[in-house]
């Protein structure tokens, strides 16, 4: 006796809204156990640029822009090194959207302004450094296209940020002594 399709109908929806919540816990699940902390060697190396036939690389950009898209909480960027691979790009979001920046070059076009700053390599760690309040980035995408953004406040922080892991450098390496004056919060510690 065959039972008509809709009967199951039901079941199958959530069986499949089942598997793709797995699918998508297990690609967060991957990137975050990749996700390397401070004192690890590759965080201070000064990364090797991509090349255009590096597809595993490109791929791996693409699987960490997936990360950021589904995040939660919401993550603002990923670099290459922070997974322990010393090569020059990373995931930045953009407009709500990751954007996938290979062998960025960075021309700063603002003035100097404090941004408050965590990094998934230095967990819980909290502090303020001087960043440029808008940059002009010029980099390839995941199609090998030369871009150019031009980018203000949080997203310029952003990418500055990334760039910095590029080049081994953390933000604890620059974070200001004190918090700017209007912008000190007691309640979260400057480890």
């Amino acid at each position: 006796m065959k039972r008509p399709l809709r009967q199951y109908g039901p079941l199958l929806v959530v069986l499949v809204a089942c598997s793709l919540t797995f699918t998508v816990s297990l690609s967060q699940s991957v990137i975050e156990d990749m996700i390397i902390t401070d004192p690890h060697p590759v965080l201070r190396q000064k990364a090797a640029a991509i090349l255009p036939d590096d597809e595993e690389t490109i791929q791996l950009l693409q699987e960490m822009a997936e990360y950021l898209d589904d995040s939660f909480p919401p993550k603002a960027g990923i670099s290459l090194p922070q997974i322990a691979i010393a090569k020059r790009g990373f995931v930045a979001m953009i407009d709500d959207d990751p954007v996938i920046m290979m062998n960025p070059s960075l021309v700063f076009t603002g003035e100097d302004t404090a941004s408050y700053e965590g990094c998934l390599s230095v967990p819980r760690t909290y502090g303020y450094v001087n960043r440029s309040s808008s940059v002009t980035i010029e980099y390839h995408d995941e199609d090998w296209v030369r871009q150019t953004l031009h980018l203000e406040e949080l997203e310029a922080f952003i990418v500055q940020h990334e760039n910095d892991h590029l080049d081994g450098i953390l933000f604890i390496d620059k974070l200001l002594a004190e918090a700017p004056e209007g912008r000190r919060n007691e309640n979260i510690p400057l480890e």
